[in-house]
C-alpha cells in the first residue's frame, strides 16, 4: 500500500467538503446548474497564437455542443460578466435555471462584446442565488436535486475580491463549482484552484480548441449528475461515516474490485462518498472507472491496476494485482484523524447553532469556514487552529489531530442572545415589510455606536454581555428600548412599532397625469411633526398611528384636493384623492397668429392668477370653477369669462388681427 500526499491548499479545501463530496443522486433527480460565462475584455483574445476563433466564440460553441447532450431533467441557467458597463459590479443573470434549450441558452451569448473587468467572486455569489434552496442544513435535498455552477473563464478575479471566500460560501450551501480555465496562466490557475477544491468540484485546464470542447462537455455532464455536499451529522459521538454498509466480499463470482476506504487502520469502511478512480498500471492515463460514490464494486479483468481515492483533504492510492477471476477486497487507508467541534455559550452551555467556525493550519492559513454548533470531520494528522465566532465574540484553540485518534474541541463563547419580535399593533405580529432593528452600545467619549442590525420581523443577535439600545424602524417610525444582557442570558423583547400604512391614489377625469401630483401629509393631532412630501404616482407610506390631512396638488396650477384620514396601527388605509379637474385651452387665431406675440393669464374669482402662458396655443389642467381669461397681443387686451365643471374641456380663442 502506498499513501500519497495529503493536500492542504490555502483557503481552498472546505471543512464540510473534507467530510464528504458529492454522491448518491443522479440527473433524474433534477439537477440545477448555473453557467457563468466570462465576457471580460481578455476573452476577445485568441486561445492559440495562430488561432482563428476568439476565446469567447470558442467557449460559446463548446457550450452549445455540450448542452445538446445534457439530460432533459437538468435545469440550466446562464450568468455573465464584464460585457456591459465593464466595471466590478457588471454581472448579469441572462437566464434562470430552466429546462435545457441549447439555442435559448447560447443565443444571448452571441451578442456579448467582451470589454470590461472580471468580478468572478460576485458572479459566483449572484449565480448561486438563482439555484433552488437546499434543506435546513444548507445541503442538497432529494427534492431539489444536485446544484452546481460552471465557471468558464480565462483569468483570475481582478476586482480585488476573495474568490476563495465566495467558494467556501458555496461549499457550505452544498453547491458544487466546476471551473473551465481557457489558456489561463499558472499564477491565475493557482488563484482559482480553491473554487473547485472548496466545493467538491472539478477544475479543467484547456489550451486547445479540442480541450475546450472536451472540458466544457465534461463539466456539463458532471454538473447534470453529480450532487452537492452531504450535510454534517451534528451531535454524533463517533465518526458518522464509519459504517458497515459495505456489502461483504463474496467468496466466488466474477472478477471485481470491492473498494473500501478506511479512515485509519483496523477501522470500519467509510460510508461517505469519495472520488474513486481505477486505471491500468501500464497505462495510468486511461481511466477505467471514475465516480463519486462510497464502497464501489468495479468489474475488472486480471491484471495490475492503480486504485486512487480522494476527498477534499485526503487522498491515497495503491497498486492492485488481480490474478484470479474472482472478487477481491481492496481496502485503502486514508490515514486520518477524527475531530469533533462543539461551540457552546459560557456558563449555560447552550449550543450556538449560528456560530462561524474556521479551521486553519498551524501557521494561520485558513482552510475553510462553516456554520455549526456541533460538527465532525476527518483530517490529515497535524496541528490545526480552530476558532469560533458569534456576533462580536471570538475564541481560538490549537488542536493536534493524530492518525486513528479522535480529538474533541469544546469552544465556549461569553455571549448572550437577544431575540426581537416587531408588532405593528398591540398583540398582532407585523404583517408589513420587515422592520429594521439596529443594536447600539455606549462608546465613550464618542457616544453610541452601532454593533449589529437586521431587517426581519423576528431577529436574533448574539452579543457580549452588556447594556444595549434597541431601535426598531419601519418607514419613518421608530421605537426604542434599553436593555441588559448577561452571560448566557436569552433576552426576549417584543417591540411595538405602532405603524400603519397609507396608500394614496389620484382620481380625476380627463387627461390628468397621476405622475404630476405632489402629496403633502401633515399630522393633525400632533402639529409639531414635520410634514411629509412625495411626488410618487401611487405612494405607500409607513406612518405612526394618528390623524392626518393629505393634500394632492397637480402641477403648477390651482388644482388641488385634500382629505383627512386616520391611520391605524397594523392596518393599511386606502385613500383616493379625488380632483375636480377641467382642461382649459387657449388659442390665438387669424392671419399672422403664428408670428404674433401673446401673453395669456387665467385668474380665479378672487383675482389670483392661477396660470399664464406666452404660447400662441397652449392648455392647462385647472380646478373646476369660474375664470377670467385675458390675452394681450399686438397692443390689444382681450378678456373672456369661462365656467368649467369637473371633466369639462373648453377652448378660449382670440384673433390676432
Amino acid at each position: 500500500m502506498q499513501r500519497l500526499h495529503r493536500c492542504l491548499s490555502l483557503a481552498a479545501l472546505a471543512f464540510m467538503a473534507s467530510l464528504l463530496a458529492a454522491g448518491g443522486a443522479s440527473a433524474a433527480d433534477g439537477a440545477s446548474v448555473m453557467i457563468i460565462f466570462d465576457a471580460s475584455g481578455s476573452m476577445a483574445g485568441l486561445l492559440e497564437p495562430k488561432g482563428r476563433q476568439t476565446k469567447v466564440a470558442m467557449a460559446r460553441e463548446a457550450l452549445r455542443s455540450a448542452l445538446t447532450h445534457a439530460s432533459p431533467q437538468t435545469r440550466i441557467g446562464v450568468a455573465t460578466f464584464g460585457h456591459r458597463r465593464g466595471g466590478c459590479s457588471d454581472v448579469e443573470i441572462i437566464r434562470t435555471p430552466q429546462p435545457v434549450d441549447a439555442n435559448a441558452l447560447t443565443a444571448p451569448l452571441a451578442q456579448l462584446r467582451p470589454r470590461g473587468r472580471g468580478p468572478i467572486a460576485l458572479a459566483l455569489r449572484e449565480a448561486a442565488k438563482q439555484l433552488p434552496a437546499g434543506d435546513a442544513t444548507g445541503s442538497t435535498s432529494r427534492s431539489t436535486g444536485p446544484r452546481s455552477v460552471i465557471l468558464i473563464h480565462d483569468g483570475a478575479d481582478n476586482c480585488q475580491q476573495d474568490v476563495c471566500a465566495a467558494a467556501v460560501e458555496l461549499g457550505m450551501a452544498g453547491i458544487a463549482a466546476h471551473v473551465v480555465s481557457l489558456g489561463t496562466s499558472a499564477d491565475d490557475l493557482a488563484k482559482m484552484a480553491c473554487i473547485p477544491q472548496a466545493t467538491g468540484g472539478r477544475h479543467f485546464k484547456a489550451e486547445t480548441p479540442e480541450q475546450v470542447e472536451a472540458a466544457v462537455a465534461e463539466a456539463v455532464r458532471i454538473a447534470s449528475g453529480e450532487p452537492g455536499a452531504v450535510a454534517l451529522s451534528p451531535g454524533a459521538t463517533a465518526p458518522p461515516w464509519a459504517t458497515q454498509d459495505a456489502l461483504p466480499v463474496p467468496s466466488s463470482g466474477p472478477a471485481a474490485l470491492h473498494l473500501r476506504a478506511l479512515w485509519a487502520p483496523n477501522t470500519e469502511p467509510l460510508g461517505m462518498p469519495l472520488q474513486w478512480t481505477v486505471a491500468r498500471k501500464d497505462d495510468p492515463d486511461t481511466i477505467l472507472f471514475d465516480a463519486w460514490t462510497s464502497n464501489p464494486v468495479v468489474p475488472i479483468e486480471p491484471g495490475a491496476y492503480i486504485v486512487s481515492v480522494r476527498g477534499a483533504l485526503l487522498s491515497a492510492s495503491r497498486t492492485v494485482t488481480v490474478r484470479d477471476n474472482r472478487p477481491m477486497a481492496v481496502p485503502i487507508v486514508l490515514g486520518a484523524g477524527h475531530m469533533r467541534v462543539r461551540v457552546l455559550t459560557q456558563r449555560s452551555n447552550v449550543p450556538l447553532t449560528d456560530a462561524v467556525v474556521t479551521v486553519s493550519t498551524a501557521d494561520g492559513a485558513p482552510l475553510a469556514v462553516f456554520k455549526s454548533a456541533d460538527a465532525q470531520a476527518l483530517l490529515p494528522p497535524g496541528r490545526y487552529r480552530v476558532s469560533a465566532e458569534a456576533g462580536l465574540v471570538r475564541t481560538e484553540q490549537a488542536v493536534t489531530v493524530a492518525e486513528g485518534r479522535a480529538a474533541q474541541v469544546d469552544l465556549a463563547l461569553n455571549v448572550g442572545r437577544l431575540e426581537l419580535t416587531a408588532l405593528a399593533r398591540k398583540g398582532a405580529a407585523d404583517s408589513f415589510e420587515a422592520p429594521l432593528f439596529v443594536i447600539m452600545e455606549d462608546d465613550p467619549p464618542r457616544g453610541r455606536r452601532e454593533v449589529a442590525r437586521s431587517a426581519a420581523s423576528q431577529a436574533e443577535f448574539v452579543l457580549p454581555p452588556g447594556t444595549y439600545y434597541v431601535v426598531a424602524r419601519q418607514g419613518g417610525v421608530e421605537a426604542r428600548e434599553r436593555l441588559e444582557i448577561g452571560p448566557g442570558d436569552v433576552v426576549r423583547r417584543t417591540v411595538d412599532v405602532a405603524v400603519g400604512r397609507l396608500a394614496l391614489t389620484t382620481v380625476a377625469p380627463g387627461t390628468m397625469a397621476g405622475n404630476a401630483v405632489t402629496y403633502t401629509i401633515k399630522r393633525i393631532d400632533d402639529p409639531g411633526q414635520d410634514a411629509i412630501w412625495t411626488s410618487r404616482p401611487t405612494p405607500i407610506l409607513f406612518l405612526p398611528a394618528g390623524r392626518y390631512r393629505v393634500e394632492g396638488r397637480y402641477g403648477m396650477t390651482n388644482l388641488a384636493a385634500a382629505r383627512d384620514v386616520e391611520v391605524k396601527a397594523g392596518q393599511t388605509t386606502q385613500l383616493p384623492i379625488e380632483h375636480q379637474a377641467a382642461t382649459l385651452r387657449v388659442r390665438l387665431t387669424g392671419i399672422g397668429a403664428g408670428l404674433a406675440e401673446v401673453v395669456w393669464e387665467v385668474r380665479d374669482q378672487t383675482g389670483r392668477t392661477v396660470w399664464s402662458s406666452s404660447q400662441t396655443e397652449d392648455a392647462a389642467v385647472v380646478q373646476a370653477g369660474r375664470y377670467l381669461v385675458t390675452a394681450d397681443t399686438n397692443g390689444r387686451h382681450e378678456q373672456r369669462n369661462v365656467e368649467l365643471r369637473s371633466g369639462d374641456s373648453a377652448t378660449v380663442q382670440v384673433r390676432a388681427d
